[in-house]
């Protein structure tokens, strides 16, 4: 009997500490947010002792074939691979009786591999290159991977998965283990899966180090994904602490301080970044000057508090590789996920077609005593990210993973860990927690009449911060922030039987009497907005170029908005009712995040049956 086994069956107080496989039934699976995502934990009670000693097997044999933090595709004709893959899905509770379609799906790439003649030993032909391409992307990643170093607790690991996909996903699941580098469960196996979503899933796990005596630890995550491209699957696993058949003492790092990016205007809890405008006063990075591309600008540092030493030769290793393109090891991770959208993009070196971490280790330094380690990414040192994550986000994830080389002393022991810094509040600990990062546009033409407190009207541009503006819910609103930028693709033009006409862009909310807000670009022929006299119907929409200037306000200070409703931060702009800067944000996310309360009637027939019982497993 495997020393797994043998532990499930021992007294209560060490299966608590482990798993919970020595219940008599399995955990409660918790539901959060049923219709679309779905969480549990891993039984190891699943598996039978021949099937548990199989799956330790098959995964040091997928570990003697990837490499740590090269994230790969099964080749699931490989008896082993496609073993190994069923038993992670049993772990975790998932059975063709309670998944039928998974199993179908897996069971179908499990042929097409054989098709193919793809041999025993390898892994899939798709496995190359999978996180070296460029631009908005799927991703699979460890976000984090780290045995507490900057805690206090002794036995405290944490492991973190994320994935996402351009546009979400009919279906994904996706898991994080944490083990020793055996094999030996430190954790319960963390799952997550998400029904027609799929655009920022975090599954995290917490581990207890106590449950080994080796000072050498692992995370893994493996993932399958139904979309628009098919169903595909991944696996990656990312190794750390004492070199194996080593022993270092594991260090102590303090926490982290950071310069950037951080909420620089207004003290408001919100990273702010603007694209094609600026805010003037709630705009904390400006992109207005960087027309193609994402650049946030990155600052911090943090030392060691235990009688360690950062590796000077390994960082200058990292550095020296990096630059010839010839890293096959662990540096990091940079990258800026689109939470509405999906998909995501890693930090890049100018135009280079691969993603890579040299821009940020090229900016990495020791202190003379080797036991501070800072990055300064900023000015024109910012962290530039893929062009195609250049998009209006309610909210974006910035996840940096730093690996850390230590070492005990000068040409001692050597010990790896790692720190992650991250938006995502569903992290339970990153090593520090950024503000929640938007990126914003929006805006009315130049010229454009806005009635200001009295009836008078002024030209939208000459507006300022601390003016008064008419409104239809109050007297008057207080102009809080103007914003000035350019539009790059041709704004809607609408006119009215009134004889009002107005030009804005494509986003920017208007009141429809039937409808409510609308942005411009649903606006059509026929629909009655409102106006300064009432309802009219609108004779004409189009779509010009225009080469001008747009503006836009954010309009009520916190006490007026108390006595405002939804949606009633609003302006008469040329006559029309017209939402403001913080409307037309509101509506920007759901827009992108939209979904049909009934997922059936948007999750494509064959996923049905494994949502309606997901659904009953409570």
């Amino acid at each position: 009997m495997s020393r797994m086994r043998r532990l499930l069956v021992m007294g209560s107080t060490a299966c608590l500490a482990l798993l919970s496989g020595c219940s008599s039934s399995p955990p409660a699976e918790q539901v959060a947010n049923f219709g679309r995502t779905l969480r549990g934990l891993g039984d190891a009670s699943r598996l039978t002792p021949a099937e548990w000693t199989a799956y330790q097997a098959d995964q040091r044999y997928l570990h003697g074939l990837a490499r740590p933090d090269v994230r790969v595709r099964l080749n699931l004709a490989d008896p082993a691979q496609y073993r190994f893959a069923l038993a992670r899905l049993k772990l975790a509770g998932k059975t063709p009786e309670n998944s039928p379609y998974l199993f179908e799906a897996m069971e179908a790439r499990h042929r097409d591999h054989l098709a193919q003649g793809l041999a025993p030993g390898l892994l899939s032909p798709e496995a190359p290159g999978l996180a070296e391409s460029a631009g908005r992307k799927e991703m699979h990643a460890i976000e984090a991977a780290n045995a507490g170093e900057t805690t206090k607790e002794v036995n405290d690991g944490l492991g973190v998965s994320t994935s996402t996909f351009p546009g979400g996903t009919y279906y994904t699941y996706t898991d994080t283990n944490y083990t020793d580098s055996t094999g030996h469960p430190l954790s319960q196996l963390a799952w997550a899966e998400e029904f027609d979503k799929g655009t920022n899933l975090t599954v995290p796990t917490n581990a207890n180090l106590g449950l080994t005596g080796l000072g050498r630890y692992r995370v893994s995550s493996y993932k399958v994904e139904d979309s628009v491209e098919g169903f595909k699957d991944s696996y990656i696993y990312s190794e750390f602490g004492s070199p194996p058949g080593t022993t270092s003492t594991r260090p102590g790092l303090s926490a982290i301080t950071v310069q950037a990016p951080v909420d620089t205007v207004l003290n408001d809890n919100l990273i702010s970044v603007c694209l094609n405008r600026t805010w003037t006063q709630d705009c904390d990075y400006d992109l207005t000057g960087t027309p193609q591309a994402i650049k946030l600008p990155l600052k911090g540092q943090l030392s060691l508090t235990t009688a360690h030493l950062f590796d000077q030769a390994k960082i200058n290793q990292f550095k020296a590789d990096l630059t010839a393109g010839m890293v096959t090891y662990d540096v990091g991770h940079l990258k800026l996920i689109l939470t509405n959208a999906g998909g995501g993009c890693d930090v890049t070196d100018g135009n280079l077609i691969e993603a890579r971490m040299s821009q940020f280790w090229d900016r990495a330094t020791l202190s003379a005593d080797q036991k501070t380690f800072s990055w300064d990414l900023t000015g024109a040192y910012a962290a530039f990210f893929d062009d195609e994550c250049r998009q209006v986000q309610d909210e974006v994830k910035l996840t940096l993973k730093i690996v850390l080389p230590i070492v005990a002393s000068a040409g001692g022991a050597v010990y790896q860990s790692s720190v992650t810094l991250s938006n995502d509040r569903s992290v339970p600990r990153p090593d520090y927690t950024f503000k929640k990062i938007t990126v914003t546009n929006s805006c009315l033409a130049a010229g454009t009449e806005i009635e200001l407190a009295e009836g008078k009207v002024a030209p939208v541009e000459s507006l300022k911060a601390g003016d008064r503006v008419s409104n239809p819910h109050q007297p008057t609103l207080t102009v809080m922030d103007t914003a000035i930028g350019v539009e790059t693709v041709p704004m809607v033009r609408i006119r009215s039987e009134s004889g009002r006409s107005l030009l804005m862009t494509e986003m920017h909310p208007i009141q429809v009497l039937a409808r409510g807000m609308v942005q411009a670009r649903a606006l059509k022929t026929g629909d009655v907005v409102m106006t300064k006299t009432g309802p009219s119907k609108l004779v004409a929409v189009s779509r010009e170029p225009y080469a001008g200037k747009v503006y836009n306000v954010k309009v009520g200070s916190d006490a007026e908005k108390l006595a405002l409703a939804a949606d009633q931060t609003v302006v008469y702009a040329n006559g029309f009712v017209v939402g403001d800067g913080q409307i037309q944000q509101k509506y920007e996310s759901v827009a992108m995040t939209k979904q049909n309360e009934n997922v059936l009637a948007t999750l494509p027939a064959k996923w049905h049956r494994d949502y309606q019982l997901a659904g009953k497993r409570k």
